[in-house]
C-alpha cells in the first residue's frame, strides 16, 4: 500500500483470517519485517490491540 491506508481499514495483504500473505516473502514491506510488537501493543484481546493502532494511526496521521 504505497500512500499508505485508512485507519481501521485492513492491509490489502490479509486474508481472511487476517493473516499476512506476505509474511516471509522477500516482497513484504521492509516496515512490516521490522516491526516487532510488544505486550502494550497487543494488549490482552484483538480489542485492545486494534485500540492500540489506532492511537498510532491518530497520532501519527499527517
Amino acid at each position: 500500500m504505497p500512500a499508505g491506508k485508512p485507519a481501521g481499514v485492513p492491509c490489502v495483504q490479509l486474508d481472511e483470517a487476517l493473516r499476512c500473505r506476505l509474511f516471509g516473502r522477500p516482497e513484504r514491506p521492509r516496515f512490516c519485517a521490522s516491526l516487532r510488537p510488544g505486550p502494550e501493543m497487543c494488549g490482552h484481546n484483538r480489542q485492545e490491540a486494534m485500540a492500540y493502532l489506532d492511537a498510532l494511526e491518530r497520532a501519527t496521521r499527517p
